[in-house]
């Protein structure tokens, strides 16, 4: 009865360590692919990472090209604000000039004159009389331009000093220009790189997610397993007592044999003491003990 109960048990552990083997693997599997969609997960954010990188060192490589184009505006600015200064003082220099001197006739303009005329008896063709008419007011507005050369210092130099700042205006927009260009060309950037962050974001959140669900099943993978090998020592154990069991009926039964075969050689024995027949098996059995 107790082999039979121990059989109908070690059946039933069987069925159970079966059972627990088919959860096992497929815990495994589940654990695996959390584990497989972790790391994928991994690669996506690394490649995210690296375009944040990317668009971050361009970034500070365009504001560092940014920061010395605003110092190089800023100094043309600098410099026109300086040179406005200048020739705001040279103009009250000339206002002054003009009402010490009672002067009456932009030298400018006298130049212009002169060059305007001395141009005509070049190309035109004049008659002696208007020829010697044009070379009097000729001389006569030199005349006046010799008198006034200091106005004309004055007026040189506004006109240079007009055509400094034209020059660092012009310096100063184009700065401005490439400053507006780069800043422009770094807003799709910007764009991208608060997009990104924002997926890094959600997928670490997805990657923490998945990595809590491999832990999860590995911890449910590891109990599983303990009580598989707890039912595979229980089995084990069973085994051991059937095996135990089968010995002892193994033993008693050669022991059984053994004390019949005692008994039975004991008969034979008494048949040959006393020449009683004997019969075919007890001839057999003393043709055995004869080889021995």
């Amino acid at each position: 009865m107790e082999k039979k109960n121990l059989l109908t048990k070690l059946d039933e552990i069987k069925k159970d360590i079966n059972s627990l083997r088919n959860n096992l693997n497929k815990i495994d599997k589940e654990k695996e692919s959390w584990f497989d969609k972790k790391e994928q997960l991994k690669k996506e954010i690394s490649k995210f990472v690296k375009e944040i990188k990317d668009i971050k060192y361009n970034k500070d490589h365009a504001n560092v090209t940014i920061k010395g184009l605003k110092e190089e505006r800023d100094n043309y600015n600098k410099k026109v604000k300086e040179l406005i200064s200048k020739i705001k003082e040279l103009n009250k220099n000339k206002i002054d000039f003009i009402n010490k001197n009672k002067v009456k006739f932009d030298p400018e303009q006298i130049k212009k004159k002169i060059d305007e005329l001395e141009f005509r008896i070049e190309t035109d063709v004049l008659s002696m009389d208007k020829e010697k008419s044009l070379m009097k007011q000729i001389k006569a507005l030199k005349k006046i331009y010799e008198q006034n050369i200091e106005l004309k210092k004055i007026i040189d130099e506004m006109n240079k000093v007009d055509k400094e700042i034209k020059e660092n205006k012009a310096k100063s927009d184009n700065a401005h220009k490439k400053i507006k260009e780069l800043i422009n060309s770094s807003d799709p950037g910007y764009k991208k790189f608060k997009e990104d962050s924002t997926r890094i974001n959600n997928l670490r959140k997805e990657q923490q997610s998945a990595f809590d669900k491999f832990i999860s099943l590995k911890k449910e993978f590891l109990k599983v397993q303990e009580e598989l090998q707890k039912k595979l020592i229980e089995s084990k154990d069973v085994r051991k007592q059937l095996d135990d069991i089968n010995n002892k009926i193994k033993s008693e039964r050669e022991a059984k044999k053994d004390a019949e075969l005692i008994e039975r050689e004991k008969l034979i024995e008494e048949k040959l003491m006393t020449k009683k027949k004997l019969t075919k098996d007890d001839l057999i059995m003393l043709q055995r003990w004869m080889k021995f």
